[in-house]
């Protein structure tokens, strides 16, 4: 099923809809909830380096910090992936469409302007 929308032979609003717009938004929010939980957990120390460090160097001291780093790290690296897979389907999509060039274009534009979005509010 995921094959399909990669190689670009789903529907615009299938490849839209269900694939970029609902797995980007489940994908995104369950990473911006763990970096939450995380930032909680570091009380709100926004570096990457000090938060791995503080992750495996005080696990007896806050025993949540390390699970909330693996479950982030696994996921913002997902939402990467996916926001890959979304990219490239959306373009082969783009380029398959037929009826409306103008219309798959702004699917396209809004799949990218989605990705930027959760990639920045999931490190920030």
């Amino acid at each position: 099923m995921l094959g399909r929308f990669f190689y670009g032979q789903c529907s615009l609003s299938e490849a839209f809809w269900k694939f970029s717009v609902l797995g980007l938004t489940v994908i995104g929010f369950l990473t911006n909830l763990f970096h939450i939980k995380l930032l909680q957990s570091v009380n709100y120390d926004k570096s990457f380096l000090s938060v791995a460090v503080s992750s495996f160097s005080f696990v007896h001291n806050n025993a949540t910090t390390l699970p909330y780093f693996c479950c982030y790290t696994a996921l913002f690296l997902t939402l990467i992936a996916y926001s890959a897979i979304c990219v490239i389907g959306m373009w082969k999509t783009y380029k398959n469409y037929e009826k409306s060039k103008f219309l798959a274009f702004i699917c396209f534009a809004l799949v990218l302007g989605m990705v930027y979005f959760f990639v920045k509010r999931s490190i920030y």
